[in-house]
């Protein structure tokens, strides 16, 4: 008989380990490639890019969330994301925030141009009245509904002080008494009475039946308790 070359069959585990092998190389060649969400992030007002703005990625096919922050010139890049459906949330302090939603990533990169609107400012204050210097001819002068009589000081009770004083002050429209300044005191009562002033309550100063806010000075004759 010539000689014969004869084929062993593979040993057990090693047809496993190939088998295993090639279900890997299978399971490689079917898997999608990841993909890459990038853009730049811009002011919708003024289409200046905004730095530091935080992008956050949620997508059922992540586990957990994905978040990156625009550079100085507003662009931001994230990598290796699975193949799937994408939503972003975009924040930056002052704007309000945006989230777009079905971005769809499968091994490509997608470029976004996002633009964030600034959160609305609450309208400034109305201005305050400009206070007149009140005039007795063409005006009715204030009358005090209610509020204290200025409070004599020790001080000024030890040394005897008593006499005029002359206070200058604005009484508003609303019958507010503010922005009081001495134009002739008396020792240790100057805060006294400033005091007792702008806790009082006039029925105001009118113009043709109009209040109106007026500089008003109130001159005030102090004499000792009894």
């Amino acid at each position: 008989m010539g000689n014969q070359l004869i084929e062993a069959p593979p040993r057990r585990g090693a047809a496993r380990a190939l088998g295993i092998a090639v279900l890997v190389l299978a399971a490689r060649a079917g898997a999608q490639p990841s993909g890459i969400i990038s853009g730049v992030v811009l002011d919708a007002s003024t289409q200046a890019p905004l730095a530091r703005a935080r992008i956050t990625a949620r997508s059922p096919v992540l586990m957990g969330e994905q978040s990156t922050v625009t550079d100085d010139a507003g662009a931001f890049e994230m990598t290796m994301l699975p193949p799937g459906n994408y939503a972003l949330a975009v924040q930056h302090e002052g704007f309000l925030p945006f989230s777009p939603e079905g971005l769809v990533v499968r091994g490509r990169r997608i470029k976004l141009r996002l633009q964030l609107m600034p959160e609305p400012r609450p309208a400034p204050p109305p201005p305050a009245p400009v206070a007149v210097e009140f005039d007795e001819a063409t005006m009715v002068g204030p009358a005090m509904i209610s509020g204290p009589e200025p409070e004599y000081t020790q001080e000024a009770v030890e040394r005897g002080v008593q006499g005029q004083m002359t206070i200058r002050c604005v009484l508003g429209h609303d019958g507010s008494v503010r922005k009081c300044r001495v134009l002739k005191g008396l020792p240790f009562m100057n805060a006294s009475v400033v005091d007792a002033l702008e806790r009082r309550r006039y029925h105001p100063a009118t113009t043709h039946g109009k209040p109106v806010d007026v500089y008003y000075t109130f001159n005030l004759q102090l004499a000792l308790p009894q």
